[in-house]
């Protein structure tokens, strides 16, 4: 049956072209669609994933004039106090502090520094340092490289590009505001963007020491125990850190399901648009393959007819004609798929967004470029290909099983006596 089957489709080659090519358009567009959704996804949780965090709590102020040492960027003051209070929250499993920094740097003060305060007991678990391949590791841990100790004084952790640049290695000692620092061990950072990241990381108590605003960070990174605890801990923060809306000031809460929204508002409202879009093509191609099936029965009267006439049951018929349509479906259904994964990879292969602002702590002045490049994924994808895959079949199916069913109730005298 497979092979008369496959011998009618070769036969109507233009009406199995034409739907061929629909069920192709419907496909493509549905899974270039939903992976290119998945991978806007990705791109949102990847600097998260990095950090370890799901929550990045900011106070923003109005940027002021650049000093000897400052906050980065608009970031403002937040309490440390602050952070043991988010701790305790139900659904917090992790919450700690880093203080991002503009500093000034080199014997002469002319240099501008990206420094990153990091409290030693959670730099392995969470933030910029996060021990593990999706962000740091030490390329001279062989030699004696290290992270940051709580009882250190003044040492430093520098990045494999900063390191490079000035010509610093273990042991090397660097002018940060003013202040002598010994380098303990060089940071080789993951690509992709990464929250609170610096060029230079020192311990918590040395950053605010060097700031002069007592015991105060300007990000909280969280990491809650789910979602829903993490849309219920965004409601608590609000309580917890205080801003003055009269001075312009802000707070910040940034997760990976409104990061995208700021970086590309345009995107997502046109990917949301191509998902509609996508769901008017798939219910317009399975009408159109119902008439064509529906139609081709009309064709075949003479045909079914005789079929009837010499033994063939109605099973056998409706068989048949469900089998072609299913045969349409594979057919187009493998075409679209392909084609919509290839659309999706080109279109993420060649798009490129940044984190915000507020998340990227260099100056305009940075020596060395930052990581703000967002990494787009299709991890994840591949159920939503054979989603798409599985809509083109069942649009053959269904409309071989209208076919069949029509052709199962006619006479063999009716249809030979209407052609």
């Amino acid at each position: 049956m497979l092979q008369y089957a496959l011998k009618e489709l070769t036969r109507r080659k233009s009406r199995s072209l034409l739907v061929i090519f629909g069920i192709v358009i419907c496909t493509a567009l549905l899974a270039s669609a939903l992976c290119i959704s998945q991978a806007m996804r990705n791109a949102a949780s990847q600097p998260f994933q990095s950090a370890n965090a799901d929550i990045i709590i900011q106070r923003e102020l109005a940027e002021c004039p650049f000093a000897l040492v400052k906050h980065a960027g608009k970031l403002g003051a937040i309490p440390e106090e602050s952070i043991q209070q988010i701790r305790e929250l139900p659904g917090v499993d992790m919450a700690a502090g880093v203080l991002e920094l503009w500093v000034t740097s080199g014997p002469d003060e002319t240099d501008r520094a990206v420094v990153t305060g990091v409290d030693p007991d959670y730099q392995h678990k969470l933030g910029p340092t996060k021990q593990g391949e999706d962000c740091c590791t030490l390329t001279d841990h062989e030699i004696g490289g290290r992270y940051l100790y709580v009882t250190d004084d003044h040492t430093c952790l520098v990045e494999e590009p900063y390191a490079k640049k000035h010509g610093l290695k273990l042991g090397s000692t660097l002018l940060l505001g003013g202040e002598e620092f010994t380098v303990v061990g060089t940071l080789r950072a993951a690509e992709g963007a990464r929250i609170a990241a610096g060029e230079i990381y020192v311990t918590l108590r040395d950053a605010q020491a060097m700031l002069g605003e007592g015991e105060v960070v300007n990000a909280v990174l969280v990491r809650a125990e789910n979602q829903k605890a993490a849309a219920e801990i965004e409601k608590k923060v609000r309580e917890i850190v205080k801003v003055d809306t009269d001075q312009g000031e802000r707070l910040a809460l940034t997760t990976d399901s409104n990061v995208m929204s700021s970086v590309a508002g345009v995107a997502i409202l046109a990917q949301s648009a191509n998902r509609w879009m996508a769901g008017l093509v798939v219910l317009v191609v399975f009408l159109l393959v119902v008439k064509s099936s529906l139609s081709s029965v009309s064709e075949r009267m003479r045909e079914i007819g005789t079929m009837k006439a010499l033994g063939w049951r109605d099973r056998h018929v409706a068989r048949l004609l469900a089998l072609e349509s299913g045969l349409v479906g594979l057919i187009g259904g493998l075409i679209g798929t392909g084609a919509g994964y290839g659309a999706a990879l080109g279109y993420t292969s060649s798009t490129t967004l940044r984190l915000p602002a507020l998340l990227n702590s260099y100056p305009a002045c940075a020596k060395t470029p930052p990581p703000l490049d967002m990494q787009f994924s299709l991890a994840g994808c591949g159920p939503l290909v054979v989603g798409a895959f599985l809509v083109a079949l069942s649009i053959g199916v269904l409309s071989g099983y209208l076919a069949a069913r029509r052709a199962g109730k006619l006479p063999p005298a009716e249809a030979l006596r209407r052609v």
